[in-house]
Order: C-alpha cells, then sequence, then structure tokens
C-alpha cells in the first residue's frame, strides 16, 4: 500500500449531524473530533464513550477541528449528534501540549455584522451576583433599568423584606445573566460563532487573533489613525 491509500491514514471522527446538545456548543455537520483531554481519537466511538462514562462528572477537553482550524471546548458527553468514521485531516503537525481542564471554562463567541466579536462565559459570573456591575461591564441597559425599578419597590417593603426581596433579585440576574447576554446580542445582530473552551478571557482573546485574526473584540478600544500630513 502506498503513503496516500486512505487505509493507512491515521483516522478521527466526524459528525454528520448534530444534536441539540452538540449545537448547544457551536458544532456543526463535517466538525472533526481530533482528541479527548490527552487521547487522540483513533476512530473508535467506543473507546471515546468509555472514556467519558469514567468519572462521568468531570469535563474532558475536546479538540475540535473545521477548516484547518483547531480549537478546545469543554464537554461531559461524547454524545454530540451521528459520529463517523474520517481520515485525519492532512496537514495538522502537532496539538497543543495536554493540560488538565480544571481551569478551563467555556466561551460562547458571538460575531456581529461588522467583523466584531463579543464572548461570555456559558455558566454565570461570580460578578454577575452584583447586578449593576455585571450589567455596566457587559452593557446591559435594558435589564440594568429593570433591576433598578425592582430595587425601587423593594423599599417600602422595610428592612428585612426589602432585604429578602433584593437577595432573590440579585440570584434571580445572576442565574439568568447568560440568557440576558445572548438576547441583547441577538437583538444586535449578533449570533453564535463557536463555544471556545479557554483558561480565561485573557487566554480566549489570545486564540481569537489565531481563529479569526480578521475580528475585533467588541469592546476593544478603538485604534485612531495617524493624521495624514500635507506637504507643502
Amino acid at each position: 500500500m502506498s503513503p496516500a491509500d486512505p487505509s493507512t491514514r491515521a483516522t478521527a471522527l466526524a459528525l454528520t449531524s448534530v444534536n441539540p446538545q452538540g449545537k448547544s456548543l457551536g458544532l456543526r455537520s463535517g466538525d472533526i473530533l481530533l482528541r479527548v483531554d490527552g487521547q487522540l481519537v483513533d476512530g473508535k466511538t467506543k473507546d471515546i464513550q468509555a472514556l467519558f462514562k469514567n468519572q462521568p462528572e468531570r469535563a474532558r477537553l475536546m479538540w475540535i477541528y473545521r477548516d484547518g482550524q483547531v480549537w478546545p471546548i469543554l464537554g461531559r458527553s461524547a454524545i454530540l449528534g451521528r459520529w463517523r468514521v474520517t481520515p485525519k485531516p492532512e496537514g495538522i503537525t502537532a496539538l497543543p501540549e495536554h493540560r488538565p481542564a480544571d481551569r478551563w471554562q467555556n466561551f460562547e463567541v458571538m460575531i456581529g455584522p461588522d467583523e466584531s466579536y463579543d464572548a461570555q462565559p456559558r455558566t454565570p459570573s461570580t460578578i454577575a451576583l452584583l447586578p449593576p456591575l455585571y450589567m455596566i461591564q457587559m452593557r446591559l441597559w435594558t435589564p440594568l433599568i429593570l433591576w433598578a425599578a425592582l430595587m425601587l419597590v423593594s423599599i417600602p417593603l422595610g428592612w428585612i423584606a426589602g432585604a429578602a426581596l433584593q437577595v432573590l433579585i440579585c440570584v434571580y440576574f445572576w442565574r439568568a445573566a447568560p440568557m440576558l447576554v445572548r438576547a441583547d446580542r441577538t437583538a444586535r445582530g449578533f449570533r453564535l460563532w463557536r463555544v471556545v473552551a479557554a483558561k480565561s478571557e485573557r487566554d480566549l482573546h489570545r486564540q481569537m487573533t489565531t481563529l479569526a485574526p480578521d475580528m475585533r473584540f467588541v469592546h476593544a478600544p478603538v485604534r485612531s489613525l495617524p493624521e495624514r500630513v500635507v506637504a507643502r
């Protein structure tokens, strides 16, 4: 057999269809799974499913390939759609060094109509327990007005009842934070691009410079162009 013979090439797993869980991670048909944690995928779905069944509460770092790009996502199951065996894509010399997934988290990356992107953690941020600070940070002006109105309603209830209501309101906004951001960005023309696992927001932006170098972070300061010097 020649080296180019497909039967001699390393294999991986490709999605032929995506279920709701896979779609929530931004996956689509044709995406290829290359590695789970430190274990390379060899085209055997049983081995991958067995890996997830061992410590099912633990999130696994899954490396996905699409259109020449490789990026990580966190998942607790390989049941993301229908998989098929596929030859490993050519041109992938080495995957990033394996690191424990304990400190990683999934970020939703949304792209807008003006070549910009925004991102948020898929799990509620701790700062969202302080709704006004979080909503100012995320530019959620309508929810901020709603929160202020609810705070005013709680004032006449007295110290104990009012404080209890304020705590409940803060917990509600904390749990609803990802949904509020998602709804706001959708109304502004953003759409989910993909889910990317990163160790921090800074690490996410670093990955985006490789995954989408033409995109700019929507909240990044705009660099002013130098003034043109007119020759006299």
